[in-house]
């Protein structure tokens, strides 16, 4: 599972990624906070589109990748505690095309939002 640099720069964490699932965590920075206080919609999304690349990519040989083709995204509740909980699924894994689920969790369990993504598998 490859680790990128954005993937350093928010913290990111993963808790468990094999046969097609990946969960990880993010911890609530102050950078990360909308006015509000609660967690960025974006870093929400980025989180579970993440979420979904790790969880595909241990699905696929070391000659593919995967790239984002779509991403759809419903937020649930404010993301306001100090952990955020990513945990995606495949849904569909063709030879080109896959589709997971993730779901977004605060420290407390409470639904914070849940996505659904295509993602197109490529050669390296």
């Amino acid at each position: 599972m490859a680790e990128g640099n954005v993937w350093k720069l928010l913290g990111v964490n993963v808790l468990k990624g094999n046969d097609g699932e990946c969960e990880l965590e993010i911890e609530m920075k102050e950078e990360f906070k909308q006015s509000y206080g609660s967690m960025h919609g974006g870093v929400i999304a980025t989180a579970l589109d993440m979420s979904m690349a790790a969880a595909i990519s241990t699905t696929l040989d070391d000659n593919k990748y995967s790239n984002t083709i779509d991403l759809y995204t419903s937020y649930l509740r404010p993301m306001a505690g100090s952990r955020l909980i990513a945990k995606a699924a495949i849904v569909k894994n063709g030879k080109r095309v896959a589709v997971l689920n993730a779901d977004a969790f605060n420290e407390e369990g409470k639904h914070v939002a849940t996505a659904r993504a295509t993602f197109m598998i490529l050669d390296k």
